[in-house]
């Protein structure tokens, strides 16, 4: 049995608008910029399923750090964040210490996936933002990562970017070179 291409995502409005689109465009390029698009669409799809599955399967209890008592679950929260594949979704578990002590709140699934708390876009995007911003101005880095990527990021984020990683990059180089001597 053979699946449409209309049927891989059916709960999916934009991916369902693709479709139609796909099967209206007339040029080539049109049909290539289209069919990366539903690309984009599916891969985002697989990503948010995977961490939908995995954060589902992760089951990490850990201590307060304050009173050692056992953190208890509040439940699934929703996270979200920007990639290459565009805004993705899913929830995981976060924990809290039940004597409610301060700074305790965490999400250890966010430990394993290598990302910080309120960490808004992924460090591929980040990487990829900060590699254009070394040839270009940031503005037509910004630009140019909408055509590359169809994620949309103003200049001003790419600059924070940049700074972020020459500030963590010149941390290293200083305590490395202390070392050193």
């Amino acid at each position: 049995m053979q699946l449409s291409v209309e049927q891989l995502l059916t709960d999916d409005k934009h991916w369902q608008q693709l479709c139609n689109r796909l099967q209206t465009v007339s040029s080539l390029s049109a049909i290539v910029l289209t069919a990366r698009q539903m690309g984009l669409c599916l891969a985002r799809a697989i990503v948010e399923q995977q961490l939908q599955e995995r954060a589902a399967a992760f089951t990490k209890c850990s201590t307060c750090l304050t009173c050692s008592t056992r953190l208890v679950s509040k439940g699934l929260v929703k996270r979200k964040m920007l990639t290459l594949v565009g805004q993705v979704q899913w929830r995981r578990r976060v924990e809290r210490c039940p004597h409610r002590c301060l700074g305790t709140q965490q999400a250890p699934f966010d430990t394993v996936l290598d990302i910080q708390a309120y960490q808004q876009s992924s460090t591929e995007l980040m990487r990829l933002g900060c590699l254009l911003a070394v040839f270009l101005p940031f503005d037509i880095a910004a630009q140019l990562l909408v055509q590359l990527t169809g994620v949309d990021v103003s200049d001003a984020t790419i600059w924070n970017w940049v700074r972020r990683w020459t500030t963590s990059y010149e941390t290293v180089t200083v305590a490395t070179s202390a070392f050193s001597r």
